[in-house]
């Protein structure tokens, strides 16, 4: 009964994505084989590339107006003083979205354009299929450049344009697997001792390093610029290093240790799940260096998948005292 409560709580815990994640959807990546850079910017616009190769940050000045030409050259989001709008009618609005759609029969390049206001500041961020256009014609494994891409501009009516180019980044090694295979090989042949005071210290050590790699995860995230930072994602940061410190202070509690481990082992485990590319592809989405963000997430794996084996495991490793039982009380 104790183990199947166990498997359900880390299933319903897996199941949803880790709050640090969600600020920014549930499709952030956190790693990709691509990643497109900037090469020329006209006079007084900002531009800048989001999640590697997925999305385009642009500033225009706000006397300014600046419109950004769709695949088919016909206008796709305006630039005003008012703000940003969107053309309902352009193709490249259903087209150039993370999941296409088909322009419906009121829109085209030639019909004239119908803007909605998407934002009322200057600046704006949108998915754009033409930073990694090229992606399909190389093998994602070979590292290199791999060609050029532009973004159309009508900046006060003159022509202009964005340039840049895309690379392809090779995966790392799969050497950043070898630890996480010791450490539950290890962790077998400890519970095999059968020796409940070694199953506790391995269930305290687990959840510890359990909780430095979430605030790690946390902060390699929620302090990744996309371009900026939100007021949200610097409070998850808080809430992060909050549940650190109450389960590394309740862990040294013996009633306390296995609901601890527990919260810990699923939190651990469902960031590991979510920074799984971090060691499939080569480029790094995230605030700290990408050593460190591997190191991270083959931590978050250890600590719950070897934590998941103590709890299902520790409580039958001997017949008493078990790890899920409380303190006998004597009158």
């Amino acid at each position: 009964m104790r183990r199947a409560t166990v498997m359900l709580v880390l299933v319903g815990a897996v199941a949803l994505p880790a709050p640090a994640f969600a600020h920014g959807g549930p499709t952030v990546p956190v790693a990709t084989s691509f990643a497109a850079r900037i090469t020329a910017v006209p006079g007084g616009l900002h531009a800048a590339v989001v999640d590697g190769d997925q999305q385009l940050w642009l500033q225009a000045p706000p006397q300014a107006t600046v419109i950004v030409l769709g695949l088919a050259g016909e206008p796709f989001l305006r630039f005003t003083p008012r703000g940003v709008d969107l053309n309902e009618r352009s193709p490249t609005a259903y087209l150039n979205r993370p999941q296409p759609e088909q322009p419906p029969p009121s829109a085209g390049a030639l019909r004239a354009p119908l803007w909605r206001q998407v934002s009322a500041g200057h600046s704006y961020r949108w998915h754009e299929d033409r930073l990694h256009a090229l992606a399909a014609t190389v093998r994602s494994d070979r590292g290199g450049y791999v060609g050029p891409w532009t973004i159309a501009l009508k900046i006060d009516g003159r022509a202009a344009t964005i340039r840049g180019g895309l690379w392809s980044v090779p995966p790392p090694s799969l050497l950043w697997f070898w630890p996480l295979g010791v450490a539950l090989l290890c962790a077998v042949v400890l519970l095999r001792a059968r020796r409940p005071a070694l199953d506790a210290g391995m269930t305290t050590a687990l959840t510890i390093l359990g909780l430095a790699t979430i605030v790690a995860a946390h902060a390699e995230r929620d302090l990744h610029g996309r371009p900026g930072l939100a007021a949200g994602q610097l409070a998850w940061l808080i809430v992060a290093c909050a549940f650190a410190v109450a389960g590394a202070v309740l862990v040294r509690r013996p009633r306390w240790r296995a609901l601890v481990a527990l919260a810990t082992t699923a939190y651990a485990l469902d960031t590991g799940l979510t920074s799984l590319d971090v060691l499939r592809k080569g480029h790094v989405l995230g605030a700290l260096p990408p050593a460190f963000e591997r190191v991270t997430a083959t931590g978050a794996l250890t600590a719950g998948l070897g934590g998941l084996l103590v709890l299902l495991l520790a409580d039958r490793s001997t017949s008493r005292p078990r790890l899920f039982d409380r303190p006998e009380t004597t009158l």
